[in-house]
């Protein structure tokens, strides 16, 4: 696979690139209270300016405090903060890369306890009905900002970037005078779509001036806003052409905004390459280049894409979260070796409570902590598990030089994790694991399937080091009646060969339960689904708990909430909600997702027989998948 198309060379104005590919600009909160780069910023930039990426953009970078979007938001707001630019700026041209700054102000999509001040917006209208409501801008205070985004990008250019990104979408401050979802002004910045498009206009402008003919200067937009009154592509059109026309270099094509943020990050439930179409009806209407976006996970994709005309550059976001040197790879014709992205938006959750870490990929925000060579002396190290985080730690010992064995019950690798991959829209969630096991045997890792692992093995051979990675095991409740009611768990319900009748009752609303009764439904079968909290899928991220109640809905099951199971049965259980007790009956099965137990007892038995034992993943206790990876990593790197 050539892929001719997106490896060969292209030029935005003076920016010269030797492929096709970019990274977008994506929030990390990896920057310092005051919106300072840290270093732990310039290693993750750096790692993908190595990887190969044409170019990348720096996260939305703040033009004023007034406009700070979260409270680790990269600024660009004085002259010191420029300094800090520059070292990242600097970092990422001796690693070989080509570095873009985007520039932004939050407007209504912001809260004052970020910024500090009262957020505002083109009208008193709050972006989500959470959300607070916005003082409307007066026409001096628009020209503040203008000039504030001039003064930001002239600080980008001093900085040594190779252009700047004027953030136009998802609904931030620019976006939101565009559309009149947000903008129901009567002056001469709202009104029809030249109205609205005045302030962007100005502010593209005036950089412009700011800058001069040669710097690279491209829009970010959202083609749709997939809200009821928002932006659609016919009017994105308009403002493309008004753009290209005020001297704009290329258009970034995304979409939404935060009433529609579920679809920001499109997730496994959405077609891949899914807002293509929007730049394509953008590259009909303009002459300067169209970059798009959406779920672009594969480089045969990217190619299949600029190949067929609908765009000159892809944009590959999350993928380059979970694999830096995707690029390289595909260029190179390596394409079993690259980590793949499985949209699970694990990243996007953790940045909204942290920073970001990526499901797939320990190393993401890592880069530092993480740098191992060859070990000093090589190892006999045994892991016992082969789900992801046995497969990682076998993988990163193998690299540093170990000898290593794994050892696994099952006759199939990925533990838990595969039998996660069953429910509807999930099975990418082997294409990580199959990745992992390749590795494995790639590294020359020995795989023993099929055989569960005792102290006896010990009395043959004795290992330097064992990494017990055994997960976690079904949780069972102390409710009256659990085991008369022959209740399954959730590991029963997605293996194969197990009986389920046709009326079903899942007690627990978490993700794995929201998940089973998904499953279970599409199977055609009748499910209630009962949790004791008020919504369901509340661990999830915003984007899967959408799809997931928009799917639960369409097929009917019954979505029980704000109740708390007293007793079960063998066909029953007693609930308790506001209105008191009452009995759910009438089931043919009834299935438990109310969590797991760590599985440690081989670890407790192993203590003190061997001269290294680790404990990794669910079996210290139940977590997600980006935390056994990590713990994998964490304790390979010190073997």
């Amino acid at each position: 696979m050539a892929l001719e198309n997106l490896f060969s060379p292209f030029a935005i104005g003076t920016l010269k690139v030797d492929n096709r590919l970019v990274m977008p600009p994506m929030a990390t909160n990896y920057a310092s209270p005051e919106g300072f780069v840290t270093q732990r910023q310039i290693d993750y930039y750096v790692e993908r300016a190595k990887g190969g990426v044409g170019y990348m953009n720096v996260e939305h970078t703040g033009i004023l405090q007034q406009g700070k979007a979260s409270p680790k938001m990269l600024l660009i707001s004085t002259d010191e903060h420029a300094v800090h630019i520059h070292k990242l700026v600097e970092s990422v041209h001796e690693a070989g890369g080509k570095i873009v700054v985007q520039i932004n102000h939050a407007g209504r999509q912001t809260f004052s306890k970020v910024t500090g001040s009262p957020i505002v917006g083109p009208s008193a209208i709050p972006a989500t009905p959470i959300m607070e409501t916005p003082r409307e801008l007066s026409v001096s205070e628009i020209e503040e900002i203008t000039e504030a985004y001039a003064v930001a990008a002239e600080r980008v250019k001093n900085a040594g970037a190779d252009g700047v990104e004027l953030h136009m979408a998802h609904g931030y401050l620019l976006c939101s005078f565009l559309s009149s979802f947000s903008n129901q002004r009567k002056d001469q910045y709202g009104g029809d779509i030249e109205g609205r498009a005045r302030f962007p206009l100005e502010v593209l402008k005036a950089v412009r001036n700011q800058l001069g003919p040669d710097f690279p200067i491209i829009c970010r937009l959202s083609g749709d806003e997939y809200v009821e009154g928002g932006l659609r592509i016919e009017e994105t059109k308009q403002i493309a052409k008004f753009l290209e026309k005020a001297g704009a270099d290329a258009l970034h094509i995304s979409a939404c905004n935060a009433a529609s943020g579920y679809l920001n990050h499109p997730p496994y439930y959405v077609e891949e390459g899914v807002f293509v179409h929007l730049a394509q009806a953008i590259k009909y209407e303009v002459n300067i280049p169209v970059i798009a976006v959406g779920r672009i996970r594969h480089p045969a994709m990217a190619d299949q894409v600029i190949g067929e005309g609908k765009a000159d550059m892809i944009s590959m976001g999350r993928a380059l979260i979970a694999d830096p040197h995707l690029p390289n790879k595909a260029k190179k014709g390596r394409f079993d070796e690259i980590i793949p992205c499985i949209s699970c938006n694990k990243c996007v959750q953790t940045m909204r409570k942290d920073s970001v870490r990526c499901t797939v990929n320990p190393e993401t925000g890592n880069e530092g902590q993480f740098r191992f060579s060859k070990a000093d002396l090589s190892k006999q190290v045994w892991v016992v598990g082969a789900g992801p985080g046995g497969l990682k730690a076998a993988e990163v010992a193998a690299l540093r030089g170990h000898q290593v064995k794994v050892f696994e019950k099952d006759n199939r690798t990925g533990g838990r994790m595969r039998l996660g991959a069953n429910p509807p829209r999930k099975a990418v969630y082997n294409e990580f694991l199959d990745y992992l096991e390749r590795r494995a045997k790639t590294l020359g890792v020995t795989l023993q399937m099929g055989q569960a692992f005792t102290e006896n093995i010990l009395d043959e051979e004795k290992p330097d080091a064992v990494i017990v990675a055994t997960g976690a095991r079904a949780q069972l409740p102390d409710w009256k009646g659990v085991k008369e009611s022959k209740a399954l768990s959730v590991d029963d319900v997605l293996s194969d060969g197990t009986e389920i009748g046709q009326k079903i009752l899942v007690i627990g609303g978490g993700g794995s339960g929201a998940e089973i009764a998904d499953f279970l439904s599409e199977m055609g079968k009748e499910v209630t689904l009962v949790e004791m909290l008020e919504n369901i899928a509340l661990d999830l991220v915003t984007h899967l708990q959408h799809y997931l109640g928009q799917r639960l809905k369409e097929k009917g099951v019954k979505i029980v909430t704000s109740s708390r199971v007293l007793e079960l049965g063998k066909d029953y259980a007693m609930v308790e909600d506001a209105s008191g007790i009452r009995r759910l009956n009438g089931f043919d099965t009834i299935v438990l997702a109310v969590g797991s137990t760590p599985n440690d007892t081989l670890y407790k038995q192993l203590e003190g027989k061997v001269a290294e034992i680790y404990l990794i993943g669910d079996a210290v206790e139940p977590r997600e998948v980006v935390d056994a990876v990590y713990e994998a990593e964490e304790v390979a790197v010190k073997l």
